[in-house]
């Protein structure tokens, strides 16, 4: 089986563990992720500007290169999937704005190309899944962590019900672990807050973090490398402020299939976790 695959940009700088637990992932089940012929960047955001048609450029000629390989493409990224499957929407819904665009691009696309999560894919495959897994994760208790990427706008995006999704659940229960579900698993990590009010994004993340805690997780998994490294990277900040804070590590959704199906340790990325998940994985006998 051969897949076409976008990586995006940050998977190959920042997220590097989700790219390379995921094609080690992706090999185990016995599939191939074919990576885009020079593909471009996303967009990175998408705009809220319809009016925008600059913005569906970048999109239509990811779109249309995929179109050439395959009738769809898996996008691991939670913010590239939001911007490409947005934009496609918005090309099928508006035969004007697609057939503009692509004289502009000297392109052909026809926006019918499929954009496919992951956790859509492995929904969808449920029983190849469970036929390569090979370590038994015990019921790990994993807080699955939507943001808001992947869920919001419903009506483009169409990945699961964005106030009480279980897509993420599902997974994880498949592959072994215990899904812990939280009231804060659809709310926003604080994005790019970050950057300009570092304070403002370590008190949104010290809440989800603790929420997740105080519903039982020993672990949190999630699919967006902003998300991810909100959640991982300010965790030593959180503690400077919030003396009983407890650490919690964070896992890319790939890292722990990867692990379930019995992937080589140094395909999985751990060293790049700020907050070591060895001593978890360890005491499952994970690792």
């Amino acid at each position: 089986m051969k897949l076409s695959y976008y990586p995006g940009c940050t998977l190959y700088t920042k997220a590097k563990p989700l790219n390379t637990s995921l094609h080690a992932s992706f090999r185990a089940i016995g599939a191939e992720l074919n990576e885009l012929a020079h593909w471009y960047c996303c967009g990175t955001t998408f705009t809220l500007a319809r009016d925008n048609r600059m913005s569906l450029i970048a999109p239509l000629r990811i779109l249309a290169k995929a179109q050439g390989e395959d009738s769809m493409v898996l996008v691991p990224c939670s913010i590239c999937y939001n911007t490409l499957k947005r934009a496609n929407y918005i090309l099928k819904q508006d035969p004007e704005v697609l057939d503009i665009i692509n004289e502009h691009l000297e392109e052909s696309y026809d926006g019918n190309e499929k954009v496919v999560h992951p956790l859509e894919f492995f929904r969808d495959n449920k029983e190849l899944i469970k036929s390569k897994l090979k370590k038994n994760l015990n019921g790990i208790k994993l807080a699955c962590y939507y943001g808001c990427l992947l869920l919001r706008p419903q009506k483009e995006l169409q990945f699961d019900d964005p106030e009480s999704p279980t897509i993420f659940e599902a997974f994880v229960n498949l592959i072994g672990a215990t899904p812990v579900d939280f009231p804060l698993k659809v709310e926003c990590c604080g994005s790019y807050l970050v950057v300009n009010s570092p304070d403002a994004a370590i008190e949104v993340v010290y809440k989800l973090l603790r929420n997740a805690q105080g519903n039982g997780a020993e672990a949190i998994v999630t699919s967006c490398p902003l998300c991810y490294y909100n959640l991982d990277a300010l965790q030593n900040k959180i503690k400077k402020v919030h003396a009983e804070f407890k650490e919690i590590p964070i896992f890319y959704f790939s890292q722990i299939l990867a692990i379930a199906l019995g992937v080589e340790e140094k395909n999985l990325g751990l060293e790049q976790n700020k907050v070591s998940p060895v001593n978890i994985l360890r005491e499952y006998n994970l690792l």
